[in-house]
């Protein structure tokens, strides 16, 4: 009895120190690309440490995951309740994981696929109904998005 319980202690202990995002979660029973797939919502969007979130009004975003490429496809609707006149109201491209798995890559395409804007994000989060993104703009500012989609 007392083996198991040291073996049990012992895969606690490197579990949790094998935590690969900063803010969980520990363990999960989806794959990363599972858990990126999905409609996802700004719940919160932090740019300079200013609360940003109301210029993102009735925003999603889609993600299918392709497993051969580590990444997939994305849609991002700027206003998927037709509240206003958008002239972009749809932007799409490509998303892949890097290396370090904890980092995130979108690359947006515009103008028919004739100009596209790569941006990098750090992973902080990446739960099945959690995204948290982080990255830098203009060399010092912070961009944080906290996404969330419903589980059902």
């Amino acid at each position: 009895m007392n083996k198991w319980i040291l073996i049990a202690l012992l895969a606690l202990a490197v579990f949790a120190g094998c935590k690969k995002y900063d803010e969980g979660p520990y363990m999960s029973l989806y794959s990363k690309g599972m858990r990126v797939s999905g409609t996802w919502y700004f719940q919160s969007v932090i740019y300079g440490g200013k609360d940003s979130t109301a210029h993102y009004p009735y925003q999603q975003m889609n993600f299918i995951y392709i497993k051969k490429s580590e990444g997939g496809a994305f849609t991002w609707n700027h206003n998927r309740m037709a509240t206003s006149a958008d002239e972009n109201p749809l932007e799409g491209g490509r998303w892949q994981f890097f290396s370090d798995r904890d980092s995130f890559q979108m690359i947006t395409y515009k103008n028919q696929f004739k100009d596209s804007v790569i941006t990098k994000w750090r992973i902080k989060r990446l739960a099945y109904t959690d995204f948290w993104l982080e990255r830098t703009v203009k060399d010092t500012t912070t961009l944080k998005w906290q996404l969330y989609k419903y589980a059902y």
